[in-house]
């Protein structure tokens, strides 16, 4: 993979960390407010492209004080789509779209599910470079469309219960109350973090892996919260 990574980092490197994995590259920017990735299915030395790209923009007022509670609480943060491409980033909203019909990207070589040889520059270069194009469109479409928190809680207001799923990243829950907490502290905040401390620990009887500590994690950020307005 080093050859892939070489060519990735010439691309991308001015404003982009790049982490590679068999089954993932993402690209971080070097400010850690966005990242973009893509799932590789690798084989004997090549890859190919899985179907969509990722984007995650980062909203570090939200992350500040959510990052730590998930991290003591060993919540996971990505869903199995994440997974499966390789996702390797925090961030706070994400959306996830094929790379095929985007506006001015050759996505033929997921088309044809054509393998790359991961040591071969001049099979990668080109694959890459549609790659970025693909990283522009949803930089213009989805990165810059939410320049601020308020904007994504104004969109989540108008959003149906799966489209919030889709947008808010795992753990969805939790995060949108601290989305909420942020940008509407004069709502009925104690009533929604208790309503969320329920629903958390029936889920968890129903889906021990999924949800487990998500009930002690909105206890600990009710608390949180509680303590800014003292």
């Amino acid at each position: 993979m080093e050859v892939l990574k070489k060519v990735a980092e010439k691309l991308f490197g001015n404003e982009f960390q790049c982490k590679v994995y068999s089954n993932g590259i993402t690209f971080a920017s070097n400010d850690n407010s966005r990242a973009f990735s893509f799932g590789l299915i690798s084989s004997s030395g090549t890859f190919r492209l899985r179907e969509k790209i990722h984007a995650i923009k980062r909203f570090e007022e939200v992350e500040t004080i959510l990052q730590p509670v998930l991290t003591k609480l060993k919540i996971g943060q990505g869903d199995f789509e994440q997974n499966v491409y390789g996702v390797d980033f925090k961030g706070t909203i994400r959306k996830a779209v094929p790379i095929q019909g985007l506006a001015g990207v050759d996505a033929s070589f997921i088309e044809n599910m054509t393998y790359i040889d991961t040591e071969n520059e001049a099979q990668i270069l080109p694959v890459l470079t549609e790659l970025k194009k693909a990283t522009l469109v949803l930089e213009n479409e989805f990165i810059n469309k939410y320049q601020t928190l308020q904007q994504v809680y104004d969109a989540v207001q108008e959003m149906t219960p799966k489209e919030r799923g889709e947008f808010i990243s795992m753990p969805g829950p939790i995060r949108n109350l601290v989305i909420e907490a942020l940008c509407n502290p004069s709502a009925d905040l104690d009533t929604k973090f208790e309503r969320t401390i329920a629903d958390s620990k029936d889920a968890e009887k129903r889906h021990p892996d999924v949800f487990k500590n998500y009930d002690k994690a909105a206890s600990e950020l009710q608390k949180y919260f509680k303590s800014r307005k003292a």
